[in-house]
């Protein structure tokens, strides 16, 4: 149950949790308690700070791609000294489990992340992995990995990789990139399409209201800007954590742009009910 780890560390909690939920209290969390938990709350669970959060995700959560020990025996994360403060996204793989495998088969190289959303190799369906607890610093971007949250969007932007990408992923569009950053501008670049892009935008939403995350603004610039001064947001790319790295300037707009309006209209018309 490597994928319960770190809730397995609080045996107490666990107890409660169970005792809460209906389920024998012996203070192991396994797929029985976690089956009985996500049917309490109604609705998908993550978790976060080593504790379970339900969370509004347009898919389940899938916990069968830990990441926590790497059959090398190298640790993929390490203990954070704080709460994350931001959602750093990024791209890999060319589907999910291809991704979850790049990391998984590293071989004494850190590299992971918390989350990998994407179509799954074998039912060609769309997935959310959670492959680390929020509660451990993930590899995935550097000197920010203690603040943040790592979420791949599993599908390649290169055009070297368009025959599998298109595979996978039927709606994407090869496309010249006319955004005007030299990282991008000119090169011809595979665009996301429509339907993941809506997917991905629904559980970074989701993603950043269970994390306590939603106050904060989302990154709305191709800056690349200094850590201390990404935190002030709630999510960003990782093309604004360093002038190297290019993900996901050309599939930003689609994936995050504009959430704050959306979720402030939400808490609008909710308070409007309400009254």
């Amino acid at each position: 149950m490597e994928q319960f780890s770190t809730l397995n560390q609080n045996k107490d909690y666990v107890i409660s949790l169970q005792q809460e939920v209906g389920v024998k209290a012996d203070g192991v969390y396994g797929p029985n308690t976690h089956c009985a938990v996500r049917n309490y709350y109604g609705m998908p669970i993550i978790i976060h700070m080593g504790k379970v959060v339900p969370i509004d995700s347009p898919l389940e959560i899938d916990w069968s791609a830990p990441l926590y020990e790497l059959d090398d025996g190298t640790k993929n994360w390490y203990k954070r000294k704080s709460d994350p403060s931001t959602i750093c996204v990024h791209w890999g793989g060319l589907n999910s489990r291809h991704c979850y495998n790049v990391f998984n088969m590293a071989r004494g190289r850190h590299v992971s992340s918390h989350f990998l959303i994407g179509k799954n190799h074998k039912t060609e369906e769309y997935e959310i992995l959670q492959c680390l607890d929020t509660g451990l610093a993930a590899y995935h971007a550097g000197k920010f990995n203690k603040y943040s949250i790592g979420i791949d969007i599993c599908m390649h932007p290169e055009d070297k990789y368009w025959e599998k990408t298109k595979r996978w992923y039927p709606d994407a569009e090869l496309q010249v990139c006319k955004i005007p950053d030299n990282r991008v501008k000119g090169r011809k670049l595979v665009m996301i399409g429509d339907e993941f892009a809506d997917l991905c935008r629904q559980f970074l939403q989701s993603l950043r209201e269970a994390t306590d995350l939603a106050e904060k603004p989302v990154c709305e610039t191709l800056e690349v800007m200094p850590v201390k001064e990404a935190t002030q947001y709630s999510i960003v790319g990782h093309h604004n954590i360093s002038a190297k790295k290019w993900d996901v300037i050309p599939w930003a707009e689609k994936l995050y742009y504009g959430l704050d309006e959306e979720y402030n209209l939400i808490y609008l018309l909710f308070y409007i009910i309400t009254i």
